[in-house]
């Protein structure tokens, strides 16, 4: 397989799985997931608690005593990089149906537990504000907006895609 057939399948595959993302409301899940393992962690790792919607409330906050930090990001913008994660598994050739599944459901789980580890630090980032938090900050929003869909894909098909790409040949 050539790589503009596999850059074209890949594209395909994720226009046709945004639109069933966006068609099936399934990042409202996702993002609860992220939520429930983001609230669990919190109390352990740092003390924060996460407190989910009620009342008047429109997001989730951090709270740790009286302070209190609202959870500003966009999980649904967040979680959505299941979408071309899922697209490069599925356009990932030679790959048995068997395996290419199993690395679907893998780094389905790996990239949203990356999201709930950068939700779970989020009110360390934001409470303690400086130049290290920011560039932490930027880097992990870049992480999991851009980076951790390929990163997840290329760590898991690194040594198949060895057999069709020489360049990858050591």
């Amino acid at each position: 397989m050539s790589k503009s057939r596999f850059l074209a399948g890949f594209l395909a595959l994720f226009a046709v799985l945004l639109a069933a993302w966006n068609a099936s409301g399934v990042g409202v899940p996702c993002a609860r997931l992220v939520l429930a393992l983001a609230g669990a962690a919190g109390p352990m790792l740092h003390g924060w608690v996460l407190e989910l919607p009620a009342g008047g409330q429109s997001r989730p906050v951090w709270v740790h005593g009286v302070d209190r930090v609202d959870l500003v990001i966009q999980l649904d913008a967040v979680v959505v990089g299941v979408v071309p994660l899922t697209a490069l598994f599925l356009a990932t050739p030679r790959l048995g149906w068997r395996r290419r599944c199993v690395l679907v459901a893998v780094g389905l789980v790996c990239y949203l537990v990356l999201d709930a580890i950068i939700v779970t630090l989020f009110p360390l980032l934001v409470f303690h504000q400086n130049a290290f938090t920011d560039i932490v900050g930027t880097f992990l929003g870049m992480l999991a907006f851009v980076g951790a869909p390929v990163i997840i894909w290329f760590g898991f098909t690194f040594r198949h895609l060895q057999g069709w790409l020489p360049s990858l040949r050591g």
